[in-house]
């Protein structure tokens, strides 16, 4: 049930969508969603670490859902500025 909703948080941060800028290698970002700390870092090779709820997981390919990492960490960061707004 954590995983589900955990997987739930990571998608639901896909909603906003956000340029990247192509400076920053192993970027993080962070932010409370629905009450959960969530954290995305950008590994460099592609991937991406998902941390929240306890539980950590490595995204790539498919399940960035056509973004690259860097976009993937852009858009969770924007997407947690536009909810505290």
């Amino acid at each position: 049930m954590k995983k589900l909703a955990f997987s739930f948080l990571a998608v639901a941060s896909l909603v906003f969508v956000g340029c990247s800028d192509d400076d920053d290698e192993n970027k993080c970002a962070s932010c409370n969603l629905l009450g959960v700390s969530v954290e995305a870092c950008d590994n460099g090779d592609g991937t991406v670490t998902v941390s929240g709820a306890g539980e950590s997981e490595v995204l790539s390919g498919d399940e960035l859902e056509g973004q690259t990492a860097a976009e993937y960490v852009e858009a969770l960061e924007q997407g947690c500025g536009l909810l505290s707004n």
